[in-house]
């Protein structure tokens, strides 16, 4: 059996892992040497399965198996190699089958769901926070590096590690104070979204979402405008006396 027949189950395993969309959001961050030896497994146990197959469809139906074989030599007519036809068999239905359970997932859960998942096991703190932001409905305050501050929702899903930017729908945007990190808001979008979000079709909520890269988030959280009062209290303007 010649060494360079395992190339197939390799890349039937790399297909699995690369594409699976339970699987695709760990794997694709692997470094090469770690996405190798996964794959070598994912291929070895794909074969493993065929292999077992093939044992019952031969013990069922005794000649099926070598009926197949001459029938497929002689429609390709190529070199006889062992494992060649199991190996090749393994590689177009698994890939296959990886790419129908990927559409009966995403047709019956949707998107969502999968990017969900992946986030809740692969995604980082962020991700975890837009995520929740977006099923939940809560508003985010963010503070970029520059001491600016967005406070604001999203209801996109982000991929994990696909990309470093980030959109967010704002409400309300100010700044905090250099030495005292105070925070101080300057614009509210109460009255723009009002508008934007409604039947009006000049407009479209997402000609303001703001793209945020995200290394220069410095803190990110969950907003509360109570939270917010309680460490804000407005002051009291003393009176003047005579």
């Amino acid at each position: 059996m010649p060494y360079n027949i395992f190339i197939l189950p390799i890349l039937t395993g790399y297909i699995i892992l690369i594409n699976f969309v339970l699987f695709k959001y760990k794997y694709q961050r692997l470094n090469s040497q770690r996405l190798l030896l996964s794959s070598i497994l994912a291929g070895l146990i794909a074969t493993s399965i065929t292999l077992l197959f093939r044992a019952i469809i031969k013990t069922i139906f005794n000649n099926f198996e070598i009926t197949l074989y001459k029938w497929l030599y002689s429609f390709f007519p190529i070199k006889e190699v062992q494992y060649l036809w199991t190996s090749i068999i393994t590689l177009v239905v698994f890939s296959s089958l990886t790419f129908i359970i990927n559409w009966y997932i995403i047709k019956n859960k949707g998107k969502a769901y999968t990017l969900a998942k992946a986030i809740e096991k692969e995604g980082d703190e962020i991700e975890q926070l837009f995520k929740d932001s977006a099923i939940t409905g809560e508003l985010m305050q963010i503070t970029l590096n520059n001491n600016k501050v967005y406070i604001g929702f999203t209801d996109i899903l982000p991929e994990p590690k696909k990309t470093n930017y980030l959109k967010i729908t704002p409400v309300m945007s100010g700044y905090r104070d250099s030495e005292t990190k105070n925070l101080t808001i300057t614009t509210e979008y109460f009255k723009v979204l009002k508008i934007f979000t409604s039947d009006c079709p000049k407009f479209d909520i997402y000609d303001i979402d703001i793209t945020i890269k995200q290394d220069e988030i410095l803190t990110a959280s969950i907003y509360d405008q109570n939270v917010f009062n309680l460490f804000n209290k407005p002051k009291k303007k003393k009176n003047k006396t005579a």
